[in-house]
């Protein structure tokens, strides 16, 4: 996607969208390790994570974010993509429900079939079962309690009055102001943060939030 100006595209969207109010319900988040633990590898490879909203990839900042994967709906892949993103460290160090999850540990096994046994397709589920076969260190479960939010739904409407696009709260402005953009769908949804606003799609929407 082209770049926009981030302050003028998420100032535009409060204006014209209507707010309104959701909860997200509680999630379980594999959380991958920092890029420092990865030794070596770390060393060769950029943290550049492939996500629905920049499918070409975007490059986090090794020394803020780590990688995290949801499993929604009892689904690995959504629209044939995982659902992945990155949290910074203090959202991963704050957490208060956190386990193991993998192959490397006995609890790690334990958790991870419980995970497995939640996914209802069976290609789906190997696919995750052969990304933990293939490691050699467990993964982070983290939970997430359900929280209110506010929302705006991308309607036909909101459209038609130019709101193709965003700019996703984490995506960092140049000088110019201006930022890789997101292209929107009719039925997506903006998430309303204190920095701004985010894509979450339809799909992904309607299995993690509940409009009140």
């Amino acid at each position: 996607m082209a770049k926009i100006n981030k302050e003028m595209t998420t100032r535009n969207i409060l204006k014209t969208g209507k707010q309104l109010n959701c909860v997200k319900l509680e999630l379980q988040n594999i959380v991958f390790p920092k890029w420092s633990d990865l030794g070596l590898m770390g060393l060769i490879f950029k943290q550049c994570v492939s996500t629905k909203e920049q499918p070409s990839g975007n490059i986090y900042d090794e020394a803020v974010f780590q990688t995290v994967l949801r499993v929604i709906g009892g689904k690995v892949l959504m629209s044939g993509r995982p659902d992945c993103y990155c949290w910074k460290f203090s959202k991963v160090s704050g957490a208060k429900d956190v386990k193991v999850v993998g192959t490397n540990s006995a609890e790690g096994l334990i958790n991870l079939c419980s995970v497995l046994s939640g996914i209802a397709d069976e290609t789906d589920q190997k696919m995750l079962a052969d990304m933990f076969a293939n490691m050699k260190k467990d993964l982070l479960l983290v939970t997430t309690a359900s929280e209110e939010r506010r929302c705006i739904e991308v309607t036909k409407e909101l459209y038609d009055a130019g709101i193709t696009a965003c700019v996703d709260e984490w995506m960092e402005a140049d000088e110019n102001g201006e930022a890789e953009s997101t292209q929107l769908q009719i039925g997506d949804y903006l998430i309303i943060t204190a920095n701004g606003v985010y894509r979450v799609g339809h799909d992904e929407f309607v299995e993690t939030h509940v409009i009140l």
